[in-house]
């Protein structure tokens, strides 16, 4: 087993089939595909069964609601691939996006991490297009990219043995921004590629969707540990942009609160 595909389910009946279909039409070999249904209310969870009876590629687990961060960290107790990805249920892979980062894999084993790009297919429509790079200091990536912009779980490949001992947090928004500093604490080497593409649509029923003062506070929140936890200084190399985010936040949350 080369790569585990972890997606977690809750409330995507109607584009659940989409995003397993994206990645089952991906051409490469050894890959298992997770279903973790966070207790969904909705059909996903028939249709998580339905898929497993499907293909012998994808298991399913059926667990209680504990939130996205509990579902990944569900799916990464199960998974068996050397490496591990994720795709959230909402969301779909191009065409050919696992094969060349697969291969090059394959080719540099010193890769820890493999970051790939991202369309977003939503009204705001943009292409985060990444250039090819490696970074052997992770401090590096985290501030020349700045990188907790781009903190999303679902546009990498890891070795799963980097989420040994550490999960992602359970019960606060912003998981992604929480749980890459940890990772990165262990110091990977990290790449940037621009082949292959995630779509990224959003979710209008998503908490992260409908904007208000506890979101953005949660956000806050979550720079504040990113910055602590990789010791950004205001003054760093990019270090700046990290503070000049927080500070908008907190513009945000007086505004909200007048």
């Amino acid at each position: 087993m080369l790569l585990s595909v972890i997606i977690p389910v809750y409330k995507t009946e109607h584009t659940l089939d989409r995003c397993v279909e994206s990645v089952l039409r991906q051409d490469i070999d050894g890959m298992e595909i997770v279903l973790v249904d966070d207790g969904s209310p909705d059909d996903s969870p028939r249709l998580c069964d339905k898929w497993a009876e499907r293909d012998g590629r994808i298991k399913v687990v059926h667990k209680e609601n504990g939130g996205l961060g509990d579902a990944r960290n569900a799916g990464v107790a199960l998974a068996k691939g050397e490496y591990i990805t994720f795709v959230d249920s909402d969301d779909y892979l191009s065409p050919d996006t696992y094969a060349p980062l697969v291969e090059y894999l394959y080719r540099h084993a010193e890769t820890d991490i493999l970051e790939y790009s991202v369309n977003d297919v939503g009204v705001n429509r943009r292409y985060l297009k990444y250039k090819d790079r490696t970074f052997l200091a992770a401090k590096d990536y985290w501030l020349e990219t700045k990188a907790w912009s781009h903190a999303y779980a679902w546009n990498k490949i890891y070795k799963r043995s980097l989420f040994e001992n550490v999960g992602f947090p359970m019960k606060v928004m912003y998981e992604d921004l929480w749980m890459l500093p940890l990772l990165l604490e262990r110091n990977p080497v990290v790449t940037t590629t621009s082949k292959g593409f995630y779509n990224y649509c959003l979710n209008n029923e998503s908490i992260s969707a409908k904007p208000d003062r506890n979101n953005v506070i949660q956000l806050l929140k979550a720079e504040w540990h990113a910055a602590k936890v990789m010791r950004t200084h205001p003054f760093a190399r990019n270090g700046w942009r990290l503070y000049q985010a927080m500070a908008y936040r907190l513009v945000d949350i007086i505004k909200m609160s007048i």
